[in-house]
């Protein structure tokens, strides 16, 4: 594979595990930096998988948003912020965290 040629969405996940495994080895200035970093990671390689798979189906977007919406929040929680829909946008509340997505 030539080094101009785009990853696979399953290249694109494991390099996002494979950062995410990293940043537990860095140490931030700040203890909340390298959760949030990780769970950003973990969003963008789920976000990829479910959504540039060869096999990816456009009507499990929802599921995928839901869950990385929920995940962000949990990110945000520690630094006293939440993922919520702007007003008036006609977008639901972020779906309770559930053990289907997690």
């Amino acid at each position: 594979m030539s080094s101009d040629a785009p990853l696979s969405a399953e290249q694109v996940n494991l390099a996002c595990f494979q950062l995410s495994r990293q940043v537990d080895e860095l140490s931030c200035s700040v203890a909340q930096a390298a959760p949030f970093a990780r769970t950003l990671l973990r969003v963008v390689g789920r976000v990829v998988i479910d959504t540039a798979a060869p096999n990816a189906e456009p009507h499990l977007w929802a599921s995928t948003e839901g869950m990385a919406l929920q995940w962000l929040n949990e990110a945000l929680a520690p630094l006293g912020y939440e993922v919520r829909p702007l007003a008036g946008s006609g977008r639901p509340e972020v779906p309770a965290p559930s053990s289907e997505w997690t």
